[in-house]
C-alpha cells in the first residue's frame, strides 16, 4: 500500500472516528434530554390528577390528554383502582411499582408493547391528600411520538452527514495526500528517468529546505561518495595491473633470456636469482593489495587488547632497525609519558598497529637515504602522539590530496623502491582504531608523520 494511501486511510479513520464520537455524544445527549423532558410532562399530568378527586374519592371531573396516547389511573391508599381514563390501558401498574413510587415519591418507568418501535413511558407519582392518611398513587403512561420522530430526524442527519463528511474528507485528503508527497513523486520520476544510469547522475528537490529535500542532499552526499569510490576503484584496478604487470613483464623476460642464452650454471643461477626477486616484489604487492581488500570488505573486528604505548614503538623501532641496519632511528620519550604510572595504554589490535607505524616508519627511513629518523612520542590529554620525521624530498604539493590513495606514489621519489600502499594501509589501520594520520612538511626538508591514537583512561 502507497504511503499516500495509508495518510488518507489513517486520516480518515482518525476524522471518522471523531465524527462519530461527537454524534454519538450530541445523539445520546438528546435522548436524555427528550426522555428528561417527557417525564417532567407525565408528571405534571399525573399532578392533576389531584384536582379530579372529590369527597370520599368521588371523581368530580378529567385530565385533558395533551400527549398521545395518554392514559392516567388513580390507586387510593388502599390500592384501590379509583380512576382510569380509558377501559382498557395497555399497562397495569404492579403493586410493587406502586410500593416503590409511595417509598421514593416519584419513580419514572418505560415498557413495550407490540407494534411500536419504541417504548412508551410513565410516571408514578406519590401524594397526599389533606384530611387523609395514606398516600395516594396516581399512574400517567403516553407515547412521546413527536419527541422520537425528532430523535429519529436527527440520527438520520447525523448518517447522512457524516456520510457526506467522509466522502468528502476521502477526496480532499486524497488531493491534500497527493500535494504533500509531490516532492517524494518528482524524486521517484528522476529516479526512474535515464539519467539515472549515470555516474554523474544527481537529484534535484522541488524544495531543498523542506524534510524531501534533506533527504535528496543526503542522497545526493551518498552518490558522491559511490561515485568517488567507483572513481577510485576504476583507478586502482588500472594501477594495480599495470603494478602487476610490470614484474610478471621482468620474470618472463629474464627466464625466456636464461633458457635462450644461459648455457652454464652461473649463468642460470644469476637470471634465476633476478626472475626471484622480482618474484619477491610481486608478493610483497600481492600481501598489501589482500590486506587492503581486507581491511574494506571485512572492517577488521578489533579484539580491543589494551596495549602498552611505549613497549608498542620500541617493539616497532626494533623490528625496522633489524630490516635496516645502517640505518640511524632516534627516538625520543617525553618526560611525562616515560613517568607516568601506570604506563599509557591504548586499546587496538598489536598486528595491525605494529603493521601501520612498521610501514611508516620504513617509509621514512627508506626516503632518508640514510639520514637518522627522528621519532618523537607524547602523550596529549587522553591522546598519544607520535611524530615520524625523515629527511627525504618531502611530498609533491600537486600529490597532497591523492597521497593516500592505493598505488598512488609521489612525483619526486625517483628510484626508490615501492609500491605506493603503505600509507593507504597505515592510514587506514590507524582510523580503524579511532586516530589519525597527517603529513606535514618537515622544516629543512623532509615529512612528518604525526599518528595521534586514543588512550585508555586511566
Amino acid at each position: 500500500m502507497q504511503i499516500k494511501h495509508k495518510l488518507l486511510l489513517w486520516f480518515a479513520g482518525l476524522v471518522g472516528a471523531l465524527l462519530l464520537a461527537f454524534s454519538g455524544y450530541v445523539y445520546v445527549s438528546n435522548a436524555r434530554f427528550r426522555r428528561h423532558t417527557f417525564a417532567e410532562r407525565l408528571a405534571r399530568k399525573a399532578e392533576v390528577t389531584q384536582q379530579i378527586l372529590a369527597v370520599n374519592d368521588s371523581i368530580a371531573g378529567s385530565v385533558l390528554a395533551s400527549l398521545p396516547e395518554q392514559v392516567e389511573q388513580v390507586y387510593a391508599p388502599t390500592d384501590r383502582l379509583i380512576y382510569r381514563s380509558a377501559p382498557q390501558p395497555d399497562f397495569r401498574p404492579s403493586l410493587a411499582l406502586r410500593a416503590q413510587a409511595r417509598q421514593y415519591g416519584k419513580v419514572q418507568f418505560e415498557y413495550r408493547r407490540a407494534g411500536y418501535a419504541r417504548p412508551k413511558e410513565g410516571v408514578a407519582l406519590a401524594y397526599r391528600r389533606p384530611g387523609t392518611t395514606g398516600q395516594y398513587v396516581a399512574v400517567v403512561t403516553a407515547y412521546d411520538q413527536e419527541g422520537y420522530a425528532q430523535q429519529r430526524k436527527l440520527l438520520h442527519s447525523f448518517v447522512y452527514g457524516n456520510l457526506g463528511a467522509l466522502l468528502l474528507l476521502g477526496l480532499l485528503g486524497s488531493l491534500f495526500a497527493t500535494r504533500a508527497l509531490a516532492p517524494v513523486t518528482w524524486l521517484l520520476r528522476q529516479l526512474r528517468s535515464a539519467r539515472a544510469q549515470q555516474l554523474s547522475f544527481r537529484l534535484r528537490p522541488l524544495n531543498a529546505k523542506d524534510e524531501v529535500g534533506v533527504l535528496a542532499a543526503a542522497f545526493n552526499e551518498l552518490l558522491t561518495q559511490q561515485e568517488t569510490l567507483v572513481e577510485n576503484q576504476r583507478a586502482f584496478i588500472s594501477q594495480a595491473s599495470h603494478e602487476l604487470r610490470t614484474p610478471l613483464t621482468t620474470i618472463k623476460g629474464w627466464l625466456e633470456t636464461s633458457l635462450a642464452y644461459d648455457a652454464d650454471v652461473p649463468a642460470l643461477q644469476k637470471g634465476i636469482g633476478l626472475a626471484v626477486r622480482e618474484l619477491d616484489k610481486l608478493t610483497a604487492l600481492a600481501n598489501g593489495l589482500l590486506h587492503l581488500a581486507q581491511l574494506d570488505a571485512a572492517r577488521t573486528l578489533l579484539d580491543g587488547q589494551p596495549l602498552e604505548l611505549v613497549e608498542l614503538v620500541l617493539d616497532v623501532v626494533d623490528t625496522v632497525q633489524h630490516q635496516r641496519p645502517g640505518q640511524r632511528l632516534d627516538l625520543t620519550v617525553a618526560d611525562a609519558v616515560a613517568r607516568q604510572l601506570p604506563a599509557p595504554r591504548l586499546p587496538g589490535h598489536a598486528h595491525l598497529l605494529r603493521t601501520a607505524l612498521g610501514n611508516l616508519l620504513d617509509n621514512a627511513a627508506k626516503y632518508s637515504g640514510g639520514q637518522p629518523v627522528l621519532l618523537t612520542l607524547e602523550t596529549e590529554g587522553a591522546q598519544a602522539r607520535l611524530l615520524i620525521a625523515d629527511q627525504g624530498p618531502g611530498i609533491d604539493p600537486a600529490d597532497e590530496e591523492r597521497i593516500f590513495e592505493p598505488l598512488l606514489r609521489g612525483r619526486n621519489v625517483g628510484t626508490v623502491p615501492g609500491f605506493g600502499i603503505g600509507l593507504t594501509l597505515a592510514q587506514r589501520i590507524i582510523r580503524l582504531h579511532g586516530g589519525q594520520l597527517r603529513l606535514r612538511p618537515r622544516p629543512g626538508g623532509g615529512t612528518v608523520a604525526e599518528v595521534t591514537l586514543p588512550l585508555l583512561a586511566g
